[in-house]
């Protein structure tokens, strides 16, 4: 199934999404493949309809944001395994950074020994047993400076980090590899999170959260969590819970506080969401396909840090009643009994908030920085979450192209060079790159469980021009898409930079949905990815903007 946990725009108001679980024979685990988005809708005007796709955690809740619609610090790591019979060898890598130094990587022999591959700048040259720093590509060699390394033996090559250095107290590793036991997950990025009851030394920590640019705010599954959290309450007392409904499903669960720890950073008091149908059954008008267990979220929770400060914002703070722009998505709980929780407006101090946002000082966005990887995957890629932007010397632009934002954290992608624009976000918590339909692109689609995703008979080099909505700012963005019966034939990788699908697909009721552009995870690997948070200044001001 696809998989898209991201907050959506206004133009996905009136769509309804539908996908399927797609199994990925890895150690007979169901994997979701991909079908759509399974993002927060967020706009500003009646609730929308999700534009799930099944991983990126898309709300229907049209909650419109505006008016009254409303240098890294990395680390080395080990890299690939080499082709069987692979004499070892080791890299003679350029000059390192000032921080930099060695990363395992290397070419494996025979005997699947690994040997030290070299490190080399920025521009270094690619050295024999090496690879290219920030920009890397797959060599026959080990890791270097920000790039990834490792060949693609007979099992696929394990990407390491991107890395020069010590972890900084704003970075925090995150990485993609099989997800949890049993269940599996195609294209998952994951951190290790730390939440505490506020105020107290009272903490779990809990790994394999799911990182979504395209969402906000930390929600977990209950039946994972085990520190006893208190329950959020509005001013009357009444005890909150919420209904995020994504493209393709919905989570249900009272909201608690919580005081949350990653990497060296720390939010304190916010509202976070426990997925959890047995506290308040789940009402009626929570619909879509339910994600409230590990077997059907697939991670252990979703921590959303995308554009926003809240998840709805000044929609669900709107009275509720005919014509309101409230899309409903929180309830006041007065008993556990059927039909105790009712929908509520919520003031936007009191909703689901994004816990960057409340970090004392790198709080203006985040960049995801992942090394690149091989045509056919990798079985697991380690990669940092990096908090802040301009406010270390470690999180500056740079050289990043910088692309605006609208209000729903938007710009426009046309492709092919002669089609439409569609309005396009950039999401880390899709697994795949969701784009047009076949009958736009030409380009063949899967047959079967994984009919939502491209199949191209060869891999496919493909190019889009991107832009702000005002046409101000424009970048090329260069992607590829491999057959994806291909890749989930492998046996185990599970990182996959080129896995793409449809993002027009037929609803339930037989409508088609209008098309639009998802840049998931693949587009992350091989660079890094900035996303600012609303509101915040940041080195190009506070508007909101993606970079890379």
């Amino acid at each position: 199934m696809q998989r898209s946990f991201a907050v959506l725009g206004l133009f996905v108001a009136a769509l309804a999404g539908a996908c399927g679980s797609s199994p990925h024979p890895q150690n007979g685990a169901a994997h979701d493949g991909g079908g759509m988005s399974d993002s927060a809708v967020k706009g500003d005007g009646a609730a929308g309809a999700a534009l799930d796709a099944t991983h990126a955690l898309d709300s229907a809740s049209d909650v419109r944001r505006t008016g009254n619609d409303a240098s890294l610090v990395d680390i080395p790591s080990a890299g690939g395994t080499g082709g069987a019979g692979g004499a070892t060898a080791t890299g003679t890598g350029g000059v390192g950074g000032s921080d930099a130094r060695p990363a395992t990587g290397g070419v494996a022999g025979s005997d699947g020994s690994t040997a030290r591959g070299g490190t080399s700048t920025t521009d270094g040259p690619i050295a024999a047993g090496g690879v290219d720093a920030r920009d890397a590509q797959v060599d026959t060699g080990g890791t270097g400076g920000r790039g990834t390394a490792g060949t693609t033996g007979t099992a696929g090559a394990t990407a390491g980090r991107s890395g020069i250095s010590a972890l900084a107290d704003n970075v925090a590793e995150v990485t993609v590899d099989f997800g949890l036991p049993g269940i599996g997950y195609v294209n998952g990025l994951f951190a290790t999170v730390t939440v505490c009851v506020p105020g107290t030394s009272d903490c779990q920590t809990i790994d394999h959260v799911l990182v979504d640019t395209g969402s906000t705010g930390l929600r977990l599954l209950g039946s994972v969590l085990k520190v006893s959290l208190p329950a959020w309450k509005d001013d009357s007392g009444v005890a909150l819970a919420q209904c995020t409904q994504f493209v393709s499903s919905s989570t249900w669960g009272p909201l608690r506080g919580a005081d949350l720890r990653i990497a060296g950073e720390q939010a304190n008091n916010l509202a976070i969401q426990v997925i959890d149908e047995s506290v308040y059954p789940v009402p009626s008008a929570c619909t879509g396909v339910s994600a409230n267990s590990a077997d059907t979220l697939g991670t252990n929770g979703i921590i959303g840090v995308g554009s926003f400060l809240q998840d709805c914002g000044l929609a669900c703070a709107a009275p509720l009643g005919t014509r309101s722009v409230n899309p409903g998505l929180y309830y006041a709980c007065s008993s556990t009994g059927k039909g105790g929780c009712v929908a509520t407006a919520v003031p936007v101090s009191m909703q689901v908030q994004n816990p960057v946002s409340l970090f004392s000082q790198d709080n203006n966005g985040t960049i995801i920085e992942l090394p690149a990887i091989p045509g056919d995957g990798a079985p697991s890629v380690t990669g940092d979450l990096v908090f802040g932007i301009g406010t270390r010397d470690n999180n500056s632009l740079g050289q990043a192209t910088v692309i605006p934002l609208d209000g729903r954290a938007t710009f426009l992608t046309k492709y092919p060079a002669n089609g439409k624009d569609s309005l396009a976000f950039v999401d880390s918590g899709s697994n795949g790159i969701y784009f047009l339909d076949k009958a736009t692109t030409g380009i063949r689609a899967c047959s079967g469980p994984y009919a939502a995703f491209y199949c191209p008979a060869s891999t496919l080099n493909l190019s889009a021009k991107s832009q702000d909505v005002n046409g101000l700012v424009t970048a090329t963005m260069n992607f590829s898409i491999a057959n994806a019966e291909t890749l989930f034939a492998s046996l185990q990788n599970v990182a996959f930079a080129n896995l793409g699908g449809q993002s027009a697909a037929p609803s339930t009721g037989g409508a088609t949905m209008t098309s639009y552009f998802d840049w998931g995870l693949p587009f992350y690997f091989g660079k890094n990815v900035f996303a600012s948070i609303e509101g915040q200044m940041t080195p190009v001001g506070k508007e909101l903007f993606v970079a890379f």
